[in-house]
């Protein structure tokens, strides 16, 4: 018998579960569907299934993965979504309740799972090499059939990975190659980070290792047309610390940040790292080369929420914990090996995306979720024009926004032309909402919106698939 959720900011309000799988053939639309948007969003999230052992602690990153699915095929949406089955999920479904431990902690898990695959499969849904894959940061990728989102199982490319793959892969539109990485990639608490590449067809061609200055929690990371860059940010996993306190991260800003540049048909002999000031980043827009330097757009903060520092406390708002978009430069040429920084806007933004298709290239728009006066409550859509400088907002008080995806009017529309789509949660209504924008015109508010009947939990990542 499932017990009741017990009273948490993440288990509340837009986050709580829905403890529901659904499939609705034809969705009410108000407003009037563009005929030319044709393709598969897919949307993936925390929504537990049980509550969390041990009581109220809890935190968001823990839900099992639930993935949405929205078709668009001649003016009508089709919505279902489904759990990720994995060895979490069928286990805790055979046992009635939790079994793992928050966030994967082995000393609150049931002695049952002690020696089990801990994976939620909960942060992003990407499609690469013909197949449709569930991930999060902490391990390997689950398969999933794109029709029907039934699981097909754990995705290791034929036992070449044992270890984590990032739930942020970039995609080179040009090469077709996927490209990612693998944090702590020789077990939790090392150093060691891993590259990865993968060809068009799906198959592993790249596999290097490298040792970063200090283990941390890098989230995402930055790619070229010839580079990739591995950040490496002062919030530091320590296993002494861990056993001692129980704190397995903590905020060190005096350990500073550090940015590790390797050509992209390198080795890890080839790494040369840059420093900079202490900042933290969870998602960067996307990042490009101009001559000899390597430019990124980020979604970056001088200090962090996310972990306490060494003394238990947390870092003051003054020290900058809202994240805002910049742009960092890293000098190819030059003898210096810091990182320069621009500050390109003051709002408090994040989720950002760009037209996914000029992924590791220099690209004009970027897309983004934002607040007023630095309140995370992200109700502001943004458009943000590097070429102008010049962002557009939309946003109404009575809904909570996601991450936007652009839809591409068609594989060869030019850059921005076409649509966004974003799951908004309703405050009116307690439902939820896919709102459709003229990407280059979102101020004007959505063209269409899909109804959903009921309310999906806030989540986190998706992916267009053009029809």
């Amino acid at each position: 018998m499932t017990q009741p959720f017990p009273d948490n900011i993440f288990l509340s309000g837009s986050m709580a579960p829905s403890g529901i799988e659904c499939d609705a053939p034809d969705l009410v639309i108000d407003g009037e569907l563009p005929a030319d948007l044709q393709g598969v969003y897919f949307r993936n999230g925390p929504d537990p299934i049980y509550p969390p052992r041990g009581g109220a602690e809890y935190h968001w990153f823990h839900g099992d993965g639930m993935i949405q699915r929205f078709e668009f095929c001649d003016g009508r949406v089709s919505w279902k979504n489904r759990w990720v089955r994995t060895e979490k999920y069928e286990l805790e479904r055979e046992a009635g309740e939790s079994l793992f431990g928050v966030l994967g902690n082995p000393m609150n898990a049931a002695p049952s799972v002690a020696d089990k695959h801990y994976n939620t499969a909960n942060t992003h849904i990407v499609w690469h090499g013909n197949k449709l894959l569930a991930l999060m940061e902490g391990t390997i990728a689950v398969e999933l059939n794109p029709d029907s989102l039934a699981t097909l199982g754990n995705f290791d490319y034929n036992g070449m990975i044992d270890g984590p793959i990032t739930a942020h892969p970039k995609f080179d539109h040009a090469s077709g190659e996927m490209i990612f990485f693998g944090n702590q990639a020789k077990g939790p608490f090392s150093e060691f980070l891993r590259l990865n590449v993968a060809d068009k067809a799906g198959n592993l061609i790249t596999s290097e290792m490298i040792e970063a200055p200090f283990p941390s929690f890098a989230h995402d990371f930055f790619v070229t047309e010839n580079y990739v860059v591995f950040p490496v940010y002062p919030l530091v996993f320590n296993l002494e610390r861990a056993i001692e306190s129980g704190v397995p991260m903590a905020w060190e800003p005096d350990r500073g940040a550090h940015f590790g540049v390797m050509p992209r048909n390198g080795t890890a002999d080839d790494i040369v790292w840059h420093d900079m000031d202490a900042r933290w980043s969870f998602h960067m827009v996307n990042a490009w080369e101009e001559g000899d330097a390597i430019k990124v757009d980020v979604c970056s903060s001088n200090a962090t929420r996310f972990a306490p520092m060494l003394d238990g406390t947390m870092a003051s708002e003054s020290s900058g914990l809202t994240p805002t978009l910049r742009r960092w430069s890293i000098d190819l040429a030059g003898g210096k090996k810091t990182v320069g920084e621009e500050m390109l806007d003051d709002m408090a933004c994040e989720f950002p995306r760009t037209d996914d298709r000029f992924m590791t290239r220099s690209h004009r728009h970027a897309y983004l979720v934002g607040a007023l006066e630095n309140q995370l409550v992200f109700n502001k859509l943004i458009h943000y024009d590097r070429t102008t400088g010049k962002r557009k907002l939309w946003g109404e008080d009575r809904y909570l926004l996601g991450e936007p995806i652009l839809a591409p009017r068609s594989g060869s529309a030019d850059e921005g032309d076409g649509y966004l789509l974003n799951l908004a949660f309703n405050k009116e209504t307690s439902l939820t909402d896919l709102l459709i924008f003229d990407a280059s015109d979102i101020e004007v508010g959505p063209v269409a919106t899909a109804k959903l009947p009921l309310r999906i939990p806030t989540g986190f990542h998706g992916s267009w698939v053009g029809a």
